[in-house]
């Protein structure tokens, strides 16, 4: 250690704040403290191999003083964020998790955000996007929020979302009872769903009395709906409880978020060498999470005190309940833990088989899909570490003059890697031709990526050299199949939902009253002819404005 490092330490001072350890000007690491002298004193005698290294390597320390320790928590985020030093353990997502966000403008709206990047009211994350799906669109008709985003000053009439009674409509001046529609969802995201639960069993009890049967009913369709998507997630429990239960081994975290007794989602975090501090700050400090009532914990957490962030308690069980939690909490952790070594291993036995010298981390994976020629689209997948990573997947449009699977595979590659790096493994769904057909045009952009094919007939494995035959259950093969599968699923489904909407278009270009105006609405809306075809006169009115075009429609389709 560097004599100026030491004496830097046996001055600070013994206020909360935040150190970095820097080299040639660079932070290399970043901490905080409650008591800055105290904390530095433990590097005079390093406990761990990092912390050698740390010392070993700065030649500068700097201290910085705050207020409190909340202050000391947020700064270090924020300069752990903008410096990213090399020591300092970084939470990575294991795959894509959405958010869901309300915005700060005058009358706030309500959207599905893979990333937390605009400002606004954020809660999450959670698991699935069909789940946050699911449960907007329930909580929107019970509650009437915009998830518009128009510029309500320059709206004329209202769109057909407030005819269906599932928006009150702020853009016809109903602003005061959207804000307390906003309010009510922000309580119900935060835990606190009771309201909105008596608030539906009053609704129905009130209508029955007054004999509105019709209305009755939909309040108890809407309580029942409600209240099976919150159990779709697979446990509830009798008490309110209120909290996340955190576990962590080998460097991968595991978090159940509980709210007012139903388990809102299970999401699994990598961080390697990190602990329950670091994973504080960088899931809740840094915003990533919403702070629940209380944190479960195997180990307590460093001498920070984190009740300044909003939580009640953080700290191992308390009652039975809680117990029950983390022992879910780790059968969890050691599934993921388990099918991570399964995929590491499948990863490895592929490393062995194509020759190649570095881990497979990252693999792309093509696909075209098109119906005799027409519509034709690729799908590019993104598997880590051996699992989908969706927030990279990507779509393509394709205009080709004549159907050839080939120049459709050397478009995609030269538009995806003229701009991305390169993957450590390149995939695409077919044989020689297919795997010739992407080396070709990376050779055009001057790049080199190994790139391997699956014939579909008898699963043979395609590379540049050779053909590889293995047996139906061998790992390497497994794995690929399910990146075929993948590519293959996702670009079929775009595909499906391409083919739909031209098809929507031109049959609308049929139908008598239907101008571009309103064939715009109608795809905007519907998005497909079946989706027309299921709606009632009424629904196609409110978008169209004409009793008698909405009739005309349905004739037609």
């Amino acid at each position: 250690m560097k004599e100026t490092i030491k004496r830097r330490i046996e001055l600070a001072p013994d206020d909360p704040g935040v150190y970095l350890f820097k080299k040639g000007g660079t932070p290399i690491y970043i901490g905080k403290a409650k008591k800055l002298s105290a904390r530095l004193k433990s590097y005079l005698n390093p406990s761990s191999e990092k912390v050698e290294r740390i010392v070993e390597e700065a030649d500068d320390l700097e201290t910085i003083v705050v207020t409190n320790e909340k202050e000391a928590l947020l700064l270090e985020a924020n300069l752990i964020r903008k410096h990213k030093p090399k020591y300092n353990v970084r939470l990575r997502d294991t795959e894509f998790y959405p958010y869901i966000r309300i915005s700060n403008d005058e009358v706030p709206y309500v959207e599905i955000v893979k990333r937390r990047l605009k400002d606004g009211t954020y809660f999450g994350p959670y698991t699935t996007v069909r789940f946050v799906r699911d449960l907007l669109e329930t909580l929107q008709r019970i509650l009437g929020f915009r998830t518009c985003k128009f510029n309500l000053s320059r709206v004329k009439r209202p769109c057909f979302l407030f005819h269906l009674k599932r928006c009150v409509g702020p853009c016809v001046g109903n602003v005061d009872q959207h804000r307390e529609a906003i309010e009510k969802l922000k309580d119900f995201l935060s835990g606190n769903m009771r309201d909105v639960f008596d608030y539906l069993h009053k609704k129905m009890e009130l209508h029955g009395k007054m004999l509105d049967f019709e209305n009755a009913a939909r309040y108890r369709d809407l309580l029942l709906n409600l209240s099976n998507i919150l159990e779709s997630q697979g446990v509830t429990f009798e008490e309110e409880i209120n909290c996340d239960v955190v576990v962590h081994s080998h460097g991968l975290f595991v978090v159940l978020r509980i709210r007012d007794g139903y388990l809102m989602g299970k999401i699994a975090f990598e961080m390697e060498g990190g602990s329950i501090d670091d994973f504080i700050r960088e899931f809740y400090v840094s915003g990533r999470g919403d702070v629940p009532n209380c944190l479960i914990v195997e180990d307590d957490p460093g001498e920070m005190d984190y009740t300044s962030l909003g939580f009640q308690y953080i700290g191992r069980p308390r009652s039975q309940l809680e117990k029950d939690l983390l022992e879910k909490a780790k059968k969890n952790l050691e599934n993921e833990l388990s099918m991570r070594g399964l995929k590491k291993e499948a990863l490895r036995e592929l490393m062995k088989l194509l020759g190649l010298r570095d881990f497979i981390y990252r693999i792309e994976g093509i696909d075209v899909s098109h119906l005799q020629g027409k519509h034709t689209v690729a799908s590019l997948v993104v598997f880590e570490n051996g699992f989908p990573k969706k927030s990279d997947y990507r779509r393509y449009r394709l205009n080709l003059e004549r159907p050839d699977d080939y120049e459709a595979i050397r478009e995609v590659v030269r538009r995806r890697y003229s701009k991305h790096p390169i993957p450590n493994l390149l995939f695409v769904d077919g044989g020689r031709g297919q795997v010739n057909a992407a080396l070709e045009a990376l050779r055009d952009l001057g790049k080199t990526c190994p790139v391997v094919g699956l014939a579909k007939k008898e699963e043979v494995i395609v590379t540049e050299e050779r053909d590889i035959v293995l047996p139906q259950n061998h790992p390497a093969l497994r794995l690929l199949v399910q990146v075929r599968d993948e590519t293959h699923r996702f670009a079929v489904n775009y595909h499906r939902k391409r083919r739909e909407k031209e098809s929507l278009k031109s049959a609308l270009d049929e139908i008598p009253g239907v101008g571009p105006v309103r064939k715009k609405k109608l795809l905007e809306c519907f998005g497909s002819i079946e989706n027309i075809r299921s709606a009632s006169v009424e629904e196609i009115a409110r978008v169209v404005g004409s009793v008698e075009v909405a009739k005309r429609i349905l004739e037609r389709l």
